[in-house]
This record gives structure tokens, C-alpha cells and sequence, in this order.
């Protein structure tokens, strides 16, 4: 008697690790790191703001304040891209699993958007909490890559400064692959 086994395999989506600017990434949706008011800030939020144009923080001002690990979603307005996403990190202070639940948090809030974004297939993520919020850069990756691994997009980007960034994002990535 033969033994009949079904076997499954899980089509797991790829992360594309890139040094690049999230704004030149060609993507759908980009992703980055908010102010719980939604408003202008420093860092790639300033960035953002300011190459979206006016429009955007007017958008976004009506949809703040938000708390850590939530994200809003608004048009893109100037940039190329469809939509833009404003996620909220907890700042690194102690390194509590319940910080580290909440920077998953955030990266799962963004995911969430696909259902609301039905016409875009691909999101680019920049490295959520490592400027200001204060994350270590390997346990900022080790918890990105882990909930990147569950997007339902097409394409799904990270877009990091440097090519120490991308060392840590590349390790943190093969890690996770070689316990699959």
C-alpha cells in the first residue's frame, strides 16, 4: 500500500533589502516612521512632508493623533507614489518584549492597509524607529524582516541608509530563512 501524503508549501513573500531613498523606490506605498500628531517632523518625516507637498500634512493633521503601533494612511499627493502610510514606533528604553511587541505592531498596522489599497502592489518600508525613536539597529531588523515576511503585496521593500544597514537587515533576513 503506497502511503499518499499531501504536502503544502507556503509561498512565503521575499523582502527586496535596498539601499535607496524610500521616495525614488518606485512603490506603491511608502512607509515610514510618524509623530503621533501626523505632522511634519524630523528625520524622514520632514522628508516626506516636505516633498508631498501641503497638502499632506492638512491631510494628515485630521487623522492624528495616533498611538504607538498604529499607522494612518493618506493619498501621496506630490510624490510618486499612490499612498503614503505614517507609522508610529514606541521608542527604544528598555528593550521590554512589550516595546518590541509594539514595534511589531507597527510594521503589522501598515501591512493591514492592503485591503484598503486594493490598486497598489507593492509597499516600501524605511527602517521604522532607528533615527529617533532610538532602536538598535539588529533588533529593529530581526523584528522588520519577521513581520515583513507576512505581507500580502506583490513587492515588498526595505529601503535603509547605508550599506551597514543593509548588512543588518541581510543578516537579520537569512536568519530568519534558514529556519524555514
Amino acid at each position: 500500500m503506497h502511503d499518499r501524503r499531501l504536502t503544502t508549501s507556503i509561498l512565503v513573500p521575499t523582502i527586496d533589502i535596498q539601499i535607496r531613498d524610500i521616495l525614488q523606490s518606485g512603490a506603491d506605498i511608502i512607509v515610514f516612521s510618524a509623530h503621533p500628531s501626523l505632522l511634519a517632523g524630523s528625520g524622514v518625516s520632514g522628508i516626506v512632508h516636505k516633498a508631498a507637498g501641503p497638502e499632506l500634512e492638512a491631510f494628515a493633521k485630521s487623522l492624528g493623533p495616533i498611538a504607538p503601533g498604529k499607522s494612518a494612511i493618506t493619498p501621496a499627493f506630490n510624490l510618486p507614489a499612490k499612498y503614503i502610510i505614517h507609522t508610529v514606533c514606541p521608542r527604544y528604553i528598555y528593550g521590554t518584549p512589550e516595546e518590541e511587541s509594539l514595534l511589531a505592531m507597527a510594521y503589522r498596522s501598515a501591512l493591514s492597509f492592503k485591503r484598503q489599497a486594493p490598486d497598489a502592489s507593492s509597499i516600501a518600508f524605511v527602517s521604522l524607529g532607528t533615527g529617533v525613536y532610538r532602536w538598535p539597529l539588529e533588533v529593529a531588523a530581526k523584528n522588520a524582516v519577521t513581520e515583513l515576511r507576512k505581507s500580502a503585496f506583490d513587492k515588498t521593500l526595505m529601503c535603509v541608509a547605508d550599506s551597514h544597514a543593509k548588512a543588518a537587515y541581510d543578516q537579520a533576513y537569512n536568519a530568519i530563512l534558514a529556519y524555514d
